[in-house]
């Protein structure tokens, strides 16, 4: 419902802000807080019905899961009562048929997402040379929400050059390079996250976190995905979907991450809330986390995901990644994805 999607508003310089440090500088929380754009009413009529529908049984999921679990809204008394209200399960209705009926719904058949984010020229530690000509093409491609095929070309030019293939300490600089939050710009197929498919204003923005604020949010020695905004908005300007598992750079190819379960599908809020988190989903192996995401059971056979960097940049805030799924699920190997370090 257009409605439902709201705008995130800042609170003004003369109140107290909780979200900013002694010194002023706003936290990850209100920094990485989405503006969500309104629902355009120009769309047509039979878009907007659709889209209404699948709104509605998407909502109608969401309550028929939590009627089953609402002895234990007592449990999570620090979090704020909206918070966990009827729609705080909703995250539970995204691994049920109601997250592939609104995408299906919601999608024109000639939508692409592939550019999902609007890249940044701010570089926090700029290197003492300048960058590659094919960087900058690279991301004229995306700002420009250029075709996909161009896109493709643009980083097929760029991986060559990857700054830290053959450094002496390739172990040790992929690890602080990786350290971090980032912002997922382009992919180059869909089958990884079927709400990334969804037009604006729906679609929420995706995240990625490595190292230390990996390890805060959830756990040592694993890293994450998180999903905000978008469709997510219903359940407040806060709310994150988290996927996360275990992950190990390999000896021989540090540039390479071996990922293994525990896997973790969570309902929670925006790094640095320190607010629990709700799992919905928790495995121990590949078989059964694929299983629970429909996967065939060759699938479910396949072997261990590994996620390999193919450019990546230590240039602090600003840095781009190149990265793809280099083995294991058939469905996402071969994804390709462009990140940006906030």
């Amino acid at each position: 419902k257009p409605e439902d999607i709201q705008q995130s508003n800042r609170p003004t310089p003369k109140q107290p802000n909780p979200n900013h440090d002694d010194d002023g500088r706003e936290t990850l929380v209100n920094s990485r807080r989405p503006a969500l754009q309104q629902f355009d009413l120009r769309l047509p009529a039979t878009f907007q019905k659709v889209c209404a529908g699948a709104y509605t049984e998407f909502i109608s999921a969401a309550e028929a899961a939590a009627a089953g679990d609402e002895n234990n809204d007592h449990a999570d008394d620090d979090c704020d009562a909206s918070f966990l209200s009827r729609r705080r399960l909703l995250g539970r209705a995204l691994s049920s048929a109601a997250a592939p009926l609104l995408v299906s719904a919601v999608m024109p058949p000639a939508a692409s997402a592939k550019v999902v984010g609007i890249p940044s020229t701010d570089i926090s530690n700029p290197p003492s040379s300048p960058f590659p000509p094919e960087r900058e093409a690279l991301l004229r491609a995306i700002a420009e929400k250029s075709p996909n095929d161009v896109v493709s070309a643009a980083v097929d030019a760029l991986v060559p050059l990857s700054p830290l293939r053959g450094d002496v300490d390739e172990e040790g600089r992929y690890a602080s390079a990786l350290d971090g939050e980032w912002r997922l710009l382009w992919y180059s197929t869909s089958g990884f996250s079927p709400l990334l498919k969804l037009p604006s204003p729906f679609r929420p923005d995706s995240y990625q976190y490595f190292g230390s604020i990996a390890e805060k949010e959830v756990g040592e020695g694993r890293v994450a995905q998180g999903l905000v905004g978008g469709v997510l908005s219903t359940l407040g300007s806060q709310t994150e979907l988290w996927l996360s598992s275990g992950a190990v750079a390999r000896k021989e190819r540090p540039s390479t991450l071996e990922i293994y379960p525990p896997f973790l599908f969570q309902l929670g809020r925006l790094p640095g809330s320190n607010s629990p988190k709700r799992t919905i989903v928790e495995e121990d192996s590949d078989a059964e986390f694929r299983k629970v995401n429909a996967r065939t059971e060759e699938a479910q056979l396949a072997p261990k995901n590994e996620y390999e960097q193919l450019y990546l940049e230590d240039a602090g805030r600003g840095s781009l990644r190149v990265s793809v799924v280099s083995k294991g699920d058939p469905v996402i190997v071969g994804e390709v994805f462009v990140h940006q370090k906030l």
